[in-house]
Formats: structure tokens, sequence, C-alpha cells
């Protein structure tokens, strides 16, 4: 069964991307377009993994990171964060990988294969 990513991000452009990106290497993918619709999502689907954008409305990257590990049934689940946002907020763990935008395809799905556990080509 393929593995299930929910993205975050309040930029359609980039949702869009990542959904294709995603979907090309045989993933489910859910999309939410802030950290409010993002826990309701999680809660629904149970992701495999998140990418999370920092900077959004209403409940942003953080307060949703929060939300998330406080959630027994929600908080293992790894995360990503994909930000075009300075430094990595305190509240974000430091074994939370962060990539920068713009998106370099390769970086960020060979940092999705290895924390899902899948092998990587080169």
């Amino acid at each position: 069964m393929a593995k299930k990513i929910l993205i975050i991000d309040d930029d359609p452009e980039i949702l869009s991307y990542m959904e294709d990106l995603l979907k090309e290497e045989g993933y489910r993918t859910f999309t939410a377009k802030d950290g409010v619709e993002g826990i309701s999502m999680a809660q629904m689907h149970n992701p495999d993994l998140i990418t999370l954008d920092m900077d959004m409305p209403g409940r942003g990257g953080t307060m949703f990171y929060v939300k998330l590990r406080q959630e027994p049934s929600l908080a293992d689940i790894p995360v990503i964060v994909i930000s075009g946002v300075g430094p990595r907020p305190p509240a974000i763990s430091k074994s939370v990988p962060v990539v920068s935008k713009p998106v370099e395809s390769v970086k960020v799905l060979r940092l999705i294969k290895e924390m899902l556990g899948e092998s990587v080509t080169e």
C-alpha cells in the first residue's frame, strides 16, 4: 500500500508542485492550506509523513507542530519543514529536517524516502 503524505502549505503553487512530485513517486497525498485544516487532515488520514510550511495565516507551522505533538495518535508522525522563512523556531525539534524554498525535488525526495525507511537510489 502506498505511503500517505500530508502536505501543509498556504501557497497553492507549492501544494500543486509537491502533490505532483509525490504522486509521481507513488505516494498518496493529502493537502491542507493551514495548520487548523492540517490537524483535521492528519486526524482523518493518519499520514506516514507530513511536509509543513511555517508561515501561514491562521494556525501557522509552529502552532500546528505543537498541537500535533500533543495528540498521542499523531505525535510520532515524522515532519519535514519546507519553508521560505528564516531560522528554525525554538518549538520545532532539532530532529526535524528543514528544507528551504524553492524546493529542490531530488533533495526533498531523498529526505522523504530516508524518513520513511525506504531505499534511496542515486
